[in-house]
């Protein structure tokens, strides 16, 4: 069985300009989200923005300015996003390439769908990007649906 034909197609996805006050007027209307898909005007998959992505703004400095100096002799401790000062405005100022993951998780969405769940274990996530063979996106798939289609496979539902 390969992707395309479990995964889902309906997916919210946003561009890099977007500011943070309108990425989380969006995420008003999710119960939950793993990541949501960033594309360019061609929908081109270019990012993800993880939940961690809205935590690291929190936080006064980034952790990979640290890794890049050795002897910083900063010390890297986690931020308690009640405790920290905002700015009246920074949504605004904020926009979704600050917070985006770079790193895709992806697959095309002619392989198989086994190859969609080893991926999915390896990376140690709930879903991963669905692209096309020019990188475009064409949807995601989540753990659930690869258990679905098995569990359907097998006559359990």
């Amino acid at each position: 069985m390969q992707i395309k034909d479990i995964m889902q197609t309906k997916v919210v996805s946003v561009r890099r300009a977007l500011s943070l006050t309108k990425l989380l007027g969006l995420f008003r209307e999710f119960h939950s989200f793993p990541f949501i898909p960033v594309v360019d005007g061609n929908n081109t998959l270019i990012g993800v923005v993880h939940i961690r992505g809205f935590f690291d703004i929190f936080k006064p400095y980034h952790e990979n300015i640290l890794m890049r100096n050795p002897l910083s002799l900063v010390a890297q401790e986690d931020t308690d996003i009640f405790d920290v000062d905002i700015e009246e405005g920074m949504g605004s100022l904020i926009i979704v390439a600050d917070i985006m993951d770079k790193k895709v998780v992806k697959i095309e969405e002619n392989q198989d769908l086994k190859e969609a769940y080893e991926l999915i274990q390896l990376n140690k996530c709930e879903m991963i990007a669905v692209v096309d063979a020019e990188n475009k996106l064409t949807g995601i798939i989540s753990m659930f649906d690869i258990v679905m289609a098995v569990s359907k496979e097998k006559g359990l539902i």
